[in-house]
C-alpha cells in the first residue's frame, strides 16, 4: 500500500447517508477510506495504520449529488478505499481499491444503464456494503438522487414513491425481488414509472427474471456479477434478453474480460479488479502475474455469457455426487410454485462426506411431506437417489448477512445444534423375535429409518429399495448399535430381501461355526479371484517400496535383487488382467440382467478413484512444490498421473467395451482379438507420438496413452482378463471343470520364454524396473493369471477342512484384493508424506518415514478389520 500513514482515515461502516458522505470526503481530500465495524476496531486500525477515526451519524431519506462531489469521483491511480469481505464463511480480508478501479466500474454500469441525470433511485440495499455503495457512486457520478431508506427495502414504501413520482429507479438484491414479487399485487400503473433497476450479485432464476420484467416493463433492468475484489465483472441486460441466457449473469463489458480455471472456477481480469488485499500476514497481490483475480466461484462461459454454478466452497458433496446449493433452491421454489422461504446447505455426514440441508421458514407456506417429496424428486433427477441424504429444518428466519444472503454456514450450525438437542441416549434394543416375523419387522424398522421411506417391501433387497453401498454402511452401523445379529447386515450386503433373511433367522440354528465356511463353486471363484487380486496388490506394494529396503541392506544380500525382479514386475500387468477377470465373471452378469445397477456400481467405483486421484495429486504436487526450484503447471497435471488413472480410464469406459461385446457371437474370441489390436495401437500407432514433447494437459493427456500405464497396452492385458473372467463364469453354469484352463496357461507361460529368447531379451526377466510391458511378458502375465486361478481354485476346494491359520491366510489375501484401490492409494502416499514432512520440519528421516508409514498400516488395517469383519466373520 502507497498510502502514508497521516492520509489513511477510518470511516465505521452504518446504513446511513452520512456515511457515504464521508468516504465521498475522504475521495475529494486524498485519504485512503478503511472500513471499520466500529470506532473501537483496533484489528482493523492496527492492520492498515490508521491515523483518524470517522463515526458518520444515522441519516436517511434524499441524497443530492452537486458538482463538487461528482469532481471527488476520481479516476488516476491513488488508492481509494479498504472495503473488507463480508466475513460470513470467517474473519474478513481487506480489500484494496483504486480510484481507476471504482472509475472503471461507474462508467460500464453507468453506460449499460443508459443513466442520465433524471435518476431518482430507491437504494434498497445497505449503503455501507460494496453493492449499496457502487449504486450511490453511479447515482452521484450522473449528477441523479439516491434515497437511504431509514428501515431497509420496503415495497410499500416503493409503491407510495412510485405513485408520488419521486423514484424511477430501485436496486435490490434477489432476495428482496422475491419478497417484492411475492407482493407483486401491491402495483398498478405506477410500476410504469420504473426505468432503471439493478439487481445485485445472487442467483436468480430466468422464471424470476422474467417476472421482474412483466412488472416492469418500461425499466432498463440490470443484473451484475461480481465481488468485493471485482465488483461488477459482468452485466446482463435482462430487458432485452430472452431464453436461455436469462439464466446467465451476462457478459463482460469494456476491458473486462472472464476465464474459467481447470477447476471451474471464475477468473477476472482488468482495471476494476483490486490491487492488493489484506489478510493477517500483510499485504497480498489480489491478482496472478498475467493479472488474472481467482474466484472461488463455478461458472460456465458459453456464447459469451457466464453462468454462475454456485461457491465452489459451498458445494454438496454428497457421496461423490457434487450438487449446487443455490441450483436446488431454484428448482424447489419452482417445483413448489414459491418465491420465498426455501434455503439450502451442506452438512456434514459420516456415511455420504455431505447432507443435503433444506432450511424452510413459514414464508415458504408448504408442510415438510410436500417439501421433501419434491427434494426426493429434484435430487433423484441429479442421480442421487439416497432419501437418506436429506435433512429438513424449520425455522422462523434465515440468518442472513446485512445485504440479504443466506449464510449457509450458519444454518448448518442450527441444524446440529437442534440435532444435539434432540437426541437421545443410545439404548440398545433387545435382538429381534426368533419368529420369522418379528425379525422382518426389526429389519425393516432399521431400512425405513435409514432409507427414510416408509414404502418397504419384504420381497425386496437393501439395493432395489433405493439404497446404495455407503447407506448400507449406515444400517450396518444402526443395526450394531440396536445389537441386531450379524446376520441381517451379512445377508443385507449379499443382496438377500428382507424375508429371506428373517427366514434364515429364525430357522433352528446350531452351534455358531467359529469359522468362515466356503459352500458354493460360485463363491470359491469369486474367493480365487480375490486372493489373487491380493496377491497382487501386495506385489505392488513390494515394489514400490523395495528399492528403498534393499539398499539398507549389506552388499551381499542386495544380490538378490534380479531374483526379485519377475514379482516386483508382475504386480501392476497382473492386476490389471486380474480387473478384467473380476470384470468378466462379476460385472458382465450384471450388465445383461441389470444395467442400472451396473451403472451404479461403476459411478461409485469412479468415485472412489477419483477421490483417490485427487488424494495422490495433492501431495504428490506438494511435495514437488516443496523440493524443486521451479514449479510448472505441467508439474500440476503430470500429478494426476498414475496407473490409478488407467483403472479411471477403463472403469469410464467399460460399458461401452461390454456393449460391444453383447452384440458380439464370439465373445470370448472378440476379446482376444481385441486384447491383440489395443496392443498393435499403443506399439505402431499411439506409442510412438510420446517421444513429441508437449506441456500442461496436453503432455497429461499424451501420458494417459503413451507412458507406462498407457491406456491401449493396459488395456490389452484387461481384455484377455475379461475373456478369462466370461469364461469362468460360463463354465461355473455349465459345471464344466476348470482344470481346462491349466494347459493354456501352461502352453502361455512357455510362449512367453520361447517369443523373449527369439526377441533378444531373456536377460528381461532379470531386469526391474520394467522399462515397457512388451509383449512376451503379456503372454507371460496371462499364463501365470490362468494357473494361479486354477490352482487357488483346487486349494479353495478343501478350504473349509483347514484350520484356523490356513483359513486366515486366505482371508487375509482376499481383504487385500478388495482393498485393493484404497491400498494402491494409500501406499503410494507414504514417500512423499515423508518428504513432505522432512521439508517442513527439518527433522531426520527415519522417524518421519516411521510416522508416514505408521499412518498408511494404522488405516490400512482399520480398513482391514471393517471388511474382514463383514465377509468372513461367521
Amino acid at each position: 500500500m502507497s498510502a502514508e500513514k497521516a492520509l489513511v482515515r477510518g470511516i465505521v461502516t452504518t446504513h446511513s447517508a452520512a456515511f457515504v458522505e464521508s468516504v465521498f470526503e475522504s475521495y475529494r481530500q486524498g485519504h485512503l477510506a478503511v472500513m471499520l465495524r466500529g470506532a473501537n476496531d483496533s484489528r482493523r486500525i492496527e492492520q492498515v495504520g490508521v491515523t483518524e477515526v470517522v463515526e458518520p451519524p444515522p441519516r436517511f431519506g434524499w441524497m443530492v449529488f452537486d458538482a463538487d462531489t461528482r469532481a471527488a469521483l476520481r479516476s488516476d491511480d491513488g488508492e481509494a478505499h479498504v472495503s473488507f469481505t463480508s466475513g460470513t464463511e470467517g474473519e474478513p480480508k481487506g480489500v484494496v481499491l483504486t480510484h481507476r478501479a471504482l472509475h472503471d466500474v461507474t462508467q460500464r454500469l453507468n453506460d449499460v444503464m443508459a443513466v442520465d441525470d433524471s435518476i431518482r433511485e430507491y437504494v434498497g440495499v445497505p449503503v455501507n456494503y460494496s453493492f449499496g455503495l457502487g449504486r450511490c457512486r453511479a447515482v452521484a457520478a450522473a449528477g441523479g438522487r439516491a434515497f437511504i431508506p431509514e428501515h431497509g427495502f420496503n415495497p410499500v414504501e416503493i409503491r407510495d414513491m412510485l405513485v408520488r413520482g419521486e423514484i424511477n429507479a430501485i436496486s435490490a438484491v434477489p432476495s428482496l425481488w422475491r419478497v417484492l414479487l411475492k407482493g407483486r399485487s401491491l402495483f398498478g400503473d405506477e410500476a410504469m414509472r420504473v426505468r432503471w433497476i439493478e439487481i445485485g450479485s445472487q442467483a436468480m432464476s430466468r422464471g424470476e427474471k422474467e417476472e421482474l420484467k412483466a412488472l416492469f416493463p418500461q425499466a432498463r433492468i440490470v443484473q451484475h456479477y461480481g465481488l468485493t475484489e471485482a465488483s461488477r465483472s459482468t452485466f446482463l441486460r435482462v430487458d432485452a434478453t430472452s431464453g436461455e441466457a436469462l439464466d446467465s449473469v451476462g457478459r463482460a463489458y469494456g476491458a473486462t474480460e472472464l476465464a474459467l480455471s481447470d477447476e471451474g472456477c471464475i477468473r477476472i481480469r482488468g482495471p476494476h479488479v483490486a490491487s492488493a488485499l489484506l489478510n493477517g500476514h500483510g499485504v497480498m497481490p489480489a491478482s496472478d502475474a498475467e493479472g488474472w483475480f481467482q474466484t472461488k466461484d463455478l461458472g460456465r462461459l458459453e456464447g459469451g455469457y457466464l453462468y454462475y454454478l454456485g461457491r465452489a466452497d459451498d458445494l454438496i458433496n454428497c457421496g461423490g455426487i457434487k450438487l449446487s446449493p443455490d441450483a436446488l433452491e431454484d428448482a424447489l421454489r419452482r417445483e413448489l410454485g414459491i418465491k420465498t422461504g426455501i434455503a439450502v446447505a451442506p452438512v456434514d455426514d459420516a456415511a455420504t462426506g455431505h447432507a443435503i440441508l433444506i432450511a424452510h421458514t413459514p414464508e415458504a407456506g408448504v408442510d415438510e411431506a410436500k417439501l421433501k417429496a419434491a427434494a426426493v424428486r429434484i435430487v433423484a433427477d441429479h442421480g442421487l437417489r439416497n432419501r437418506n441424504a436429506l435433512r429438513l429444518l424449520a425455522l422462523d428466519e434465515f440468518p442472513r448477512t446485512d445485504t440479504g444472503k443466506v449464510k449457509r454456514r450458519e444454518l448448518a450450525a442450527l441444524h446440529a445444534s437442534a440435532a444435539a438437542g434432540a437426541q437421545v441416549a443410545a439404548v440398545p434394543v433387545a435382538a429381534p423375535s426368533p419368529s420369522a416375523a418379528g425379525a422382518e419387522e426389526e429389519i425393516a424398522r432399521v431400512w425405513r429409518e435409514v432409507l427414510g421411506t416408509t414404502d418397504i417391501d419384504p420381497e425386496k433387497n437393501f439395493y432395489d429399495l433405493g439404497g446404495d453401498s455407503l447407506t448400507a454402511l449406515v444400517a450396518v452401523m444402526e443395526m450394531e448399535r440396536r445389537a441386531v445379529p450379524p446376520a441381517i447386515a451379512k445377508g443385507m450386503l449379499q443382496g438377500r430381501s428382507i424375508r429371506e433373511i428373517a427366514t434364515l433367522m429364525a430357522a433352528p440354528a446350531p452351534a455358531r461355526e467359529p469359522a468362515h465356511v466356503v459352500g458354493s463353486a460360485e463363491l470359491r471363484s469369486g474367493m480365487a479371484i480375490n486372493v489373487l487380486r491380493g496377491f497382487l496388490v501386495l506385489c505392488v506394494v513390494f515394489a514400490h517400496w523395495s528399492g528403498g529396503l534393499i539398499e539398507r541392506l549389506p552388499a551381499g544380500v542386495q544380490a538378490i535383487t534380479p531374483w526379485l525382479a519377475p514379482l516386483l514386475a508382475i504386480g501392476t500387468p497382473g492386476f490389471a488382467i486380474v480387473y478384467g477377470v473380476s470384470a468378466g465373471h462379476s460385472m458382465w452378469p450384471i450388465y445383461l440382467a441389470d444395467p442400472a445397477r451396473f451403472h451404479r456400481i461403476r459411478h461409485k467405483t469412479l468415485a472412489l478413484l477419483s477421490a483417490g486421484i485427487v488424494l495422490l495429486a495433492a501431495v504428490v504436487f506438494l511435495q514437488t512444490w516443496l523440493l524443486a526450484e521451479s514449479i510448472t503447471f505441467t508439474d500440476f497435471t503430470n500429478s494426476f498421473y498414475s496407473v490409478l488413472s488407467y483403472y479411471w480410464l477403463i472403469t469410464a469406459s467399460l460399458g461401452l467395451w461390454f456393449w460391444w461385446l453383447q452384440r458380439s457371437r464370439h465373445r470370448i474370441a472378440s476379446c482376444v482379438f481385441a486384447a491383440a489390436a489395443c496392443y498393435g495401437v499403443h506399439y505402431y500407432v499411439v506409442g510412438p507420438l510420446g517421444v513429441h514433447p508437449a506441456e500442461g494437459v496436453v503432455e497429461f493427456a499424451k501420458l494417459l496413452f503413451t507412458a507406462k500405464y498407457a491406456y491401449f497396452n493396459m488395456l490389452s492385458g484387461t481384455l484377455i482378463g475379461i475373456a478369462i473372467g466370461m469364461w469362468l463364469r460360463d463354465a461355473l453354469k455349465a459345471q464344466r471343470p476348470l482344470g481346462a484352463l491349466a494347459p493354456i496357461g501352461g502352453a502361455c507361460v512357455l510362449a512367453a520364454i520361447v517369443m523373449a529368447s527369439h526377441a533378444g531379451e531373456s536377460s528381461g526377466w532379470w531386469v526391474w524396473p520394467v522399462p515397457t510391458n512388451a509383449i512376451w511378458r503379456w503372454v507371460f502375465y496371462t499364463g501365470f493369471v490362468l494357473l494361479a486361478l486354477v490352482g487357488l481354485r483346487r486349494l479353495l476346494e478343501r478350504y473349509n477342512d483347514y484350520g484356523g491359520a490356513r483359513k486366515y491366510a486366505f482371508q487375509l489375501l482376499a481383504v487385500c484384493g478388495i482393498l485393493a484401490f484404497p491400498l494402491f492409494v494409500t501406499h503410494q502416499l507414504v514417500i512423499p508424506l515423508k518428504d513432505i514432512l522432512v521439508r517442513l520440519t527439518g527433522l531426520p528421516q527415519a522417524p518421519l518415514l516411521a510416522f508416514s508409514m505408521g499412518l498408511f498400516l494404522v488405516s490400512g488395517w482399520a480398513m482391514y478389520r471393517k471388511v474382514h469383519a463383514m465377509n468372513f466373520r461367521a
